[in-house]
């Protein structure tokens, strides 16, 4: 029966699913409320399908799955849902009043800020006015899924950004549709059958709503990273790292778990300082990092809800990196860096280089164009800027990314500057391409198809496989302690693992680190220091 109604709730939400990321209008843009939603139930699914077929032991399962697989907060909240189910279960089964009360509790312990119009305000609403008294499993979700239509119906008048854009809200009908799922395996109808959907006006090409930002609704994330991550067996009390990351200055803060587990999402300036933390508490994993004022874009353009920027006082150093593949976007970003997408072929143009800058909100701003074509564009646009903006050449990636691991975000921008130019003079770059065409290169004469090694730019090496281009551009590298590999997309386990070898063996005694970049065209990198 538990299996059923959890399948039963998530088959139920994904036929709705696109109805309900239309609604997502309120101003949290990591991604699509029913996406995250059905993410996260699908997750719990499969965990309770894999788990030994007890109902405590399955209701445990569920929860951890959830909690593994939550995205978004709407995904997180939800894991505190299924939480509060788990730990409901007694002899007699699950207690649903329980279970509805613990949910709660659980579900706003997870986050620093409840704003109104929620699924969590739908949660306390059901929870404080649900009757009392013992009945059967069928008539205390069949009186839930009503006192919850009564509530989702609410958020659209008790959220500004809802009752701006007509709209009910979407995690509170994503859970509602989850509910009405569940008591359809109970009533043994079909989950698919339609119901009429939320209240509201379309949100797709509706005009523009600008939401007042005296209203005090509006999170601050101007210039912030939306950062994710799992710790496992975390060694330090969950309330602990949510505060250590509350008293750094994280918007947004949501860490729950367990001994086993613990799902941080937060909105900050500084990523990695948040990753920090979380390493205070154990090994983490599942890192991912997103621009908020790239999201906050597409949102705006995707619902035409607009929520007007948050002033922030600049901080004292900012930097804009060029990077061109989305491993590298994720690093650079994780390091607190604001990216801007490019490399060869797909040059970004001064107008994105200057966005980017004035993106950083800093007193002085460090750009590091990685490219030699990027230089005159990324010095054009600190021209433009009117701001304190220093150009750092760096000619790769390999050197920018040098130069932006060696900065103290701490340090005055002097001294910041200065240690990234020396990291940047001690890195040297090996890229490996194919020639498109015969050519003389660097007094070489190269054939179409061969393979090539370029160090900082220059033509070093060519042969007939990737693997010998690679040991020929490698060779001069003989003074290198630390190498790294950084894998382009579409290059296979087995390309990956020779590459890796190839350097071990020539350098017995130098580090090598192999990590994905996502770079096109250029199947390995190598970064030598």
């Amino acid at each position: 029966m538990l299996l059923a109604a959890l399948g039963s709730a998530t088959e139920r939400l994904a036929v709705s699913v696109d109805e309900v990321n239309a609604l997502n209008v309120y101003p949290v843009p990591d991604g699509d409320t029913g996406t995250n939603m059905l993410h996260t139930m699908r997750a719990a699914l499969e965990h309770a399908r894999r788990a030994e077929q007890q109902p405590a032991v399955m209701l445990a399962a569920a929860a951890h799955g959830a909690l593994m697989g939550s995205r978004g907060n709407s995904g997180v909240i939800l894991s505190q849902v299924l939480r509060g189910l788990k730990e409901s279960y007694g002899p007699d089964g699950i207690d649903l009043r329980k279970a509805l009360s613990l949910a709660r509790t659980c579900a706003y312990a997870a986050v620093d800020k409840p704003a109104p119009g929620t699924m969590l305000t739908m949660l306390a609403d059901v929870d404080t006015r649900i009757s009392e008294g013992k009945r059967g499993t069928r008539e205390v979700l069949q009186e839930i899924l009503r006192l919850g239509a009564e509530a989702v119906r609410r958020t659209q008048g008790e959220n500004p950004v809802n009752k701006a854009a007509g709209v009910v809200d979407a995690g509170a009908r994503g859970l509602w549709l989850l509910i009405d799922g569940a008591l359809a395996s109970v009533e043994g109808r079909a989950p698919t059958a339609p119901v009429p959907q939320a209240h509201g006006k379309p949100v797709e090409r509706i005009v523009p709503v600008v939401v007042a930002s005296g209203s005090g609704e509006a999170p601050s994330w101007e210039g912030a990273y939306d950062v994710q991550f799992l710790i496992t067996s975390p060694s330090r009390p969950i309330d602990e790292v949510r505060s250590a990351m509350l008293e750094f200055g994280a918007d947004c803060v949501l860490v729950v778990g367990d001994e086993t587990v613990a799902k941080v999402h937060v909105h900050t300036l500084e990523p990695d300082q948040i990753i920090r933390i979380g390493l205070t508490a154990g090994r983490i994993s599942d890192v991912v990092v997103e621009d908020l004022d790239a999201m906050s874009a597409q949102h705006a353009e995707a619902t035409g809800i607009v929520v007007p920027s948050v002033h922030r006082d600049p901080i004292a150093v900012g930097v804009v990196i060029v990077v061109p593949g989305d491993g590298f976007a994720r690093i650079a970003g994780s390091l607190g860096a604001h990216v801007v997408r490019g490399g060869a072929s797909m040059n970004p143009s001064t107008e994105e280089l200057l966005a980017a800058i004035r993106q950083a909100n800093a007193e002085h701003v460090v750009v590091l164009p990685n490219d030699r074509n990027v230089i005159l564009a990324a010095e054009q646009a600190a021209k433009l800027s009117g701001g304190t903006v220093t150009v750092l050449p760096a000619r790769n990636v390999a050197q920018g990314m040098a130069a932006l691991a060696s900065w103290d975000q701490g340090e005055a921008a002097a001294d910041a500057i200065a240690a990234m130019r020396v990291a940047m003079a001690g890195s040297h770059a090996i890229e490996i391409t194919t020639a498109i065409r015969d050519a003389d290169v660097d007094g070489q004469r190269v054939g179409r198809g061969e393979h090539l090694a370029l160090l900082d730019g220059k033509l070093v090496a060519h042969a007939d496989t990737e693997l010998s281009a690679l040991a020929g551009g490698a060779r001069s590298m003989t003074e290198a302690g630390l190498f790294t590999l950084y894998v382009g997309s579409g290059v296979d386990d087995a390309r990956r693992t020779a590459a890796a070898e190839r350097l071990r063996t020539m350098f017995p005694g130098a580090e090598v680190e192999v990590v994905d970049g996502g770079q096109p065209h250029y199947p390995f990198i190598v970064a030598a220091e």
